[in-house]
């Protein structure tokens, strides 16, 4: 009772909030309220006052699920699609700087081979006068004055250091284009590198996100089949309570008989009792594992939006044994001799079959049967006991 007012609580707390601030459990709330409302209108009225109408409902939970969870995707999409659209624009600023760059060292390899063309030119030129004057001075006779040739020589000095100081530049702006090839190198290979690790992590959201979409859609089934669960229960109980009601009259009918002619106590009430009490027994034993599994797997849901639990990590569910009943012989008679037999209404009620686990290997859950089947079987329990009456 306590944890139902608890889960009506939340889901009202979930009506009231805004519509910017639902999340996906706020829906299951209010699905869980919904579910609550049905089996009130299922009490009052049958299943067939909702069968219509539950599964338009449904389809209406089911999109404001996809809604809600959209809604909370879309800032981490938008953060990826800003990050995505920074990393372009370094990669343009950087491939920018690397045309100009190569522009700037284009102009200076120019320059380079400009200053060195006349440079060799000027060499060629001095080659050449220096020939001329060797064979001027081999064909003549010419005395020059100390002066003239102190001046000769301190023109070729300075030729030479200025020879030697372009020389130093060109090797100096060399190391420098060199440097810059292997700067330009490394930030190419961190751009790619930035690259993989972007596709590597758009990889794994896409991943997350499909995950927490499983285990939301299991959770919403889960609680789907708690709701029917719940409603098949409530009413197997009250079918429960018109077989006992029919059980006293007809023990204290052959109790009259009974007295009236001497006779043996049959054992048609005994056994009929018996089938109803193994009956309310399994309905019960099934709902507990029903709400079991129900807790884990919202338990497993809110670890997988945390991204920490992937969908095979559910643990396998208990076994929960079903309650066996030995029927009670009487001095020298067996049930099989008691009497008429059982209420063969009781026959007619198809039970469904303890659950194992509500999802195999593969993550897919066992269907549970639906209202109609229920109300189905009842009915043929309605119709054993009339056969009992007659």
């Amino acid at each position: 009772m306590e944890e139902e007012r608890g889960s009506a609580l939340a889901a009202e707390s979930a009506l009231e909030k805004n519509v910017a601030e639902l999340t996906v459990m706020d829906v299951y709330d209010i699905a869980s309220l919904v579910g609550h409302e049905f089996e009130r209108v299922i009490d009052q009225h049958g299943c067939e006052a909702i069968a219509r109408l539950m599964p338009k409902v449904v389809r209406v939970l089911e999109i404001l699920e996809v809604l809600v969870s959209r809604h909370h995707v879309a800032p981490e999409l938008d953060e990826l699609r800003l990050e995505l659209d920074r990393l372009r624009l370094e990669r343009m600023d950087r491939i920018e700087k690397e045309r100009k760059h190569q522009k700037e060292l284009e102009l200076v390899e120019d320059v380079w081979r400009g200053e060195a063309q006349d440079l060799l030119s000027q060499i060629a030129q001095l080659q050449e006068e220096n020939k001329q004057l060797m064979t001027n001075l081999s064909h003549k006779d010419v005395n020059f004055s100390e002066e003239e040739f102190q001046k000769h020589e301190g023109m070729s000095e300075r030729e030479r250091q200025v020879m030697k100081k372009l020389k130093e530049v060109v090797d100096k702006q060399r190391d420098e284009i060199r440097a810059k090839d292997r700067e330009l190198g490394l930030k190419n290979e961190d751009v790619e590198a930035l690259q993989q690790q972007q596709t590597r992590l758009m990889k794994i959201n896409h991943d997350l996100r499909h995950r927490v979409t499983v285990v939301e859609a299991q959770g919403k089934a889960l609680i789907e089949q708690k709701v029917e669960l719940e409603a098949d229960l409530q009413t197997k109980e009250q079918e429960m309570g018109s077989l006992r009601a029919e059980l006293g009259k007809l023990r204290e009918r052959l109790q009259g008989e009974h007295s009236q002619n001497g006779e043996e106590e049959p054992e048609v009430s005994r056994k009929l009792g018996a089938e109803v009490v193994v009956e309310g027994e399994k309905v019960r034993a099934e709902l507990n594992l029903w709400q079991w599994e129900g807790g884990r797997c919202q338990r497993h849901n809110l670890q997988a939006q945390r991204g920490a639990v992937s969908t095979s990590a559910l643990p396998p569910a208990p076994s929960v044994p079903l309650p066996t009943f030995r029927p009670h012989k009487t001095s020298g008679q067996s049930l099989g001799q008691a009497g008429p037999g059982p209420n063969p209404g009781l026959k007619n009620i198809k039970t469904p079959s303890p659950v194992p686990g509500l999802f195999s290997n593969k993550g897919h859950f066992t269907p549970w049967p639906d209202c109609l089947s229920v109300s189905a079987s009842l009915s043929g329990s309605q119709q054993g006991r009339e056969e009992m009456r007659e």
